[in-house]
């Protein structure tokens, strides 16, 4: 909802992927090293970017929640809940996603965890992004325009941070979701 990123993207998140300290709060989805063991990959090289965090996501707690995923296992997938399939990484988050829908009465035909990115996509597009801008952040080529950032980089930080900035549901998430996250409340 905040970020774009493909399911198996996020299911392969570690905590080193997360850089909370940076000028720009950001996460790296790469195809270094491993998660849980297990190679790290991604869909193809526009696939690895820094995607810019959303103060939302910050003020609900993800940093303190990443913090106490490093302390439980430094080297382990953060959403360790969402198991990795053997040959998709996406299917835990697939199957989660899909019960979770099911449990609440929504499940239909096409409502999978990919339509959260054409979700961001479009809200992105609706609210005046370019399309190369929408396509740095969800790690898309970006058609010709794809081509020619190997010519003096990807976009920034600051550049995409804006693009994220952009997103706007109609609603205030972080109040839906009981307001900011708050340590002594929340037990960290």
């Amino acid at each position: 909802m905040h970020t774009g990123l493909r399911a198996g993207e996020l299911s392969q998140l570690v905590p080193d992927d997360f850089a909370f300290e940076a000028p720009v709060p950001h996460l790296r989805v790469h195809d270094d090293g491993t998660a849980d063991g297990i190679a790290k990959t991604v869909k193809n090289q526009s696939s690895i970017r820094d995607v810019p965090l959303h103060p939302d996501l910050i003020a609900l707690g993800l940093e303190a929640f990443v913090a106490l995923r490093r302390k439980a296992n430094p080297s382990g997938r953060v959403f360790r809940e969402f198991r990795l399939g053997k040959h998709r990484k996406s299917e835990g988050v697939t199957r989660f996603w899909g019960d979770y829908l099911t449990k609440q009465g929504l499940w239909k035909e096409g409502r999978s965890t990919h339509v959260w990115r054409h979700t961001v996509a479009r809200n992105l597009r609706d609210n005046g992004v370019r399309d190369e801008d929408i396509a740095a952040v969800v790690g898309h080529s970006g058609g010709e325009h794809g081509q020619t950032k190997a010519y003096g980089g990807g976009y920034s930080l600051d550049r995409k941070l804006k693009t994220i900035l952009a997103l706007d549901y109609g609603f205030d998430v972080v109040a839906a979701l009981g307001g900011p996250y708050n340590a002594q409340d929340h037990r960290a």
